[in-house]
């Protein structure tokens, strides 16, 4: 092909040779080779532009990658920066508590491991250091009120009976009828929760209000939020109502807790030293049954 259109050039200009203008023969070959021109030059314009278009879309491509991998180490720094605005928030609800119950000895535990048995809602913590000071039957309490009880120790780990164990019972008033009652855990697989036991039939008690230990039970300090009322019912027959609580903590979510080792000598606030209340149960009231847990 090439050496045809090389030879139809050198006729043509033969033949055009001493015109001043084009020549017949150049004009005959401009005719019949201009399409095929046009079409070159289209089809080299196009490979510029493609050739450019590739160059350009290979950029972007470097560029996303670069925009995918700076945004994902963005996301990795926002989690990171979550997780520690989480775990300072905690914390100082840790803080908080020990501050505000300076008349509790408390010892610091992080949360292992949560039983998966459908009849028993037991969990296992983590003890700091002194964890030998832990014994069964300690309290356990978390910013927003009352855990559990130790149940057993081995080693640096101690196994706690949260309050929603059917085995738990606890010694509790209400905070504003002051209505006594015991609150029993249900042990339900799918729910933490509590019923209220001897709750009187004719105590003017709301649902909301929260449950709160009285301490004579002689196991748990005074003033722990156990819970917030959720349900009441009159029964068709008898002196009681049927009631249920719901925790004050979340106990799925729990990672620090405090084991209570004793009471300080010291005010909840720390300022005086702490003068010991004898309790009076109003008449009627139940016995501190149980001794805060059902055998």
């Amino acid at each position: 092909m090439g050496i045809l259109l090389f030879t139809l050039s050198g006729v043509c200009l033969f033949f055009d040779h001493g015109d001043t203008g084009a020549g017949p023969m150049s004009r005959i070959v401009g005719r019949v080779f201009s399409p095929l021109h046009v079409v070159v030059t289209s089809a080299a314009r196009s490979v510029r532009e493609l050739r450019a278009d590739y160059v350009s879309l290979t950029e972007v491509r470097a560029q996303n990658r670069a925009l995918e991998a700076e945004l994902q180490a963005m996301r990795n720094e926002r989690d990171e920066l979550d997780g520690l605005r989480s775990e300072n928030e905690r914390l100082r609800g840790l803080l908080e508590l020990a501050d505000k119950r300076k008349d509790l000895r408390l010892r610091a535990a992080r949360v292992s491991g949560r039983s998966v048995s459908p009849y028993f809602r037991v969990m296992k913590v983590t003890l700091e250091a002194n964890g030998d000071e832990v014994k069964p039957g300690m309290p356990v309490i978390a910013p927003g009120g009352l855990v559990g009880q130790v149940r057993s120790t081995t080693n640096a780990t101690a196994e706690v009976l949260l309050i929603t164990d059917p085995r738990s019972a606890i010694d509790v008033v209400l905070e504003t009828s002051r209505a006594r009652g015991l609150a029993v855990g249900t042990g339900e697989p799918d729910r933490y929760a509590a019923r209220l036991e001897y709750l009187q039939r004719n105590d003017e008690t709301v649902v909301g209000e929260r449950v709160m230990t009285t301490g004579d039970d002689g196991r748990y300090p005074r003033g722990l939020a156990v819970g917030r009322v959720t349900t009441l019912k009159a029964q068709a027959h008898g002196l009681f109502q049927d009631a249920e609580l719901e925790p004050m903590v979340d106990l799925s979510a729990l990672e620090e807790v405090f084991v209570v080792l004793g009471p300080s000598g010291l005010t909840p606030d720390g300022t005086d030293i702490q003068r010991p209340e004898k309790p009076t149960p109003p008449a009627g009231a139940p016995s501190a049954r149980g001794g805060g847990a059902v055998p």
